[in-house]
């Protein structure tokens, strides 16, 4: 239904991030910290010289252009390691929040890119349900979501490693988004240190979305 192998960022497909989130007070979002060149997405992590050479991350989403309920999403993608730098690939909802099902994230307080959480937020309270993979995220792996009516499942390289079923699940329009951020996600999170190198990317090498048959 939806392919990009990143040799170029369409912008009228690709919204990127600008300004603070809410979620994450450290990090400041430039549209610039978004490339794709040769058959690569990267979100790019870095002391900015246009900032005053504070970090400065990106982001993208799908939010103008695809968004459905239910479906399959795959992302091909690696984490360089720095501790400080965290990311998450997800699902937001077309309008309103919660909820939001993001399948591959990582917070910045280890950097080391030895695992990740997925995590279903939902209900007027914002009740969470996690869920924890281990793996070297450093190296490319293909990350998924299969969402069906009632029922999740979270994908690693073509397997299936947890699911969820119940009412929880989520039946209303939503977009894939990508991002990195700095120091906390607002449940946990570090900044930048001595240790952390002066480029951290996500990057990404394809997306694949296919709509839900029924």
């Amino acid at each position: 239904m939806f392919t990009d192998n990143f040799t170029k960022l369409d912008t009228t497909v690709w919204t990127r991030y600008s300004g603070v989130p809410r979620c994450c007070k450290s990090t400041i979002w430039s549209k610039g910290h978004a490339v794709a060149s040769g058959g690569m997405l990267n979100l790019q992590t870095y002391k900015d010289p246009a900032y005053s050479g504070k970090w400065v991350s990106g982001g993208v989403s799908l939010a103008r252009s695809v968004n459905l309920t239910y479906g399959n999403w795959q992302i091909r993608f690696r984490f360089d390691k720095g501790t400080g730098v965290g990311m998450c690939i997800g699902l937001w909802p077309k309008t309103g929040w919660p909820p939001e099902v993001d399948f591959a994230e990582e917070s910045s307080t280890v950097g080391n890119r030895s695992s990740i959480s997925a995590t279903l937020h939902y209900g007027a309270k914002n009740n969470l349900i996690h869920k924890y993979l281990s793996a070297d995220f450093s190296a490319w792996h293909v990350i998924g979501v299969q969402w069906y009516p009632g029922h999740i499942n979270y994908t690693i390289d073509g397997s299936t490693w947890a699911s969820i079923s119940g009412s929880e699940v989520p039946n209303v329009p939503m977009h894939l988004f990508m991002q990195t951020q700095i120091g906390s996600n607002g449940f946990s999170g570090t900044l930048p240190n001595g240790t952390t190198p002066a480029h951290v990317n996500l990057q990404v090498d394809w997306v694949k979305i296919y709509r839900y048959a029924g």
